[in-house]
């Protein structure tokens, strides 16, 4: 069972997202609403079809891995 506070924690962000705000998570990351025009996508079998215009959700890390032990 979800805690309340993720419940509400969910909530708040896809208010956020739904108002195209971008929300930053301190030592995490950001999240943000880009939108994308439509365009075509061509497969390997040459196939291509239109792809409607989209709101989608990016996500940019802040999280830094370091390869020193």
């Amino acid at each position: 069972m979800e805690s309340e506070f993720i419940i509400a924690f969910k909530e708040v962000l896809r208010e956020q997202f739904v108002d195209k705000h971008k929300v930053d998570i301190e030592g995490l990351g950001t999240f943000e609403v880009k939108h994308r025009e439509q365009h075509q996508k061509r497969y390997d079998d040459g196939k291509i079809v239109m792809l409607p215009p989209a709101d989608v959700l990016e996500f940019k890390s802040n999280i830094r891995i370091s390869n020193e032990h």
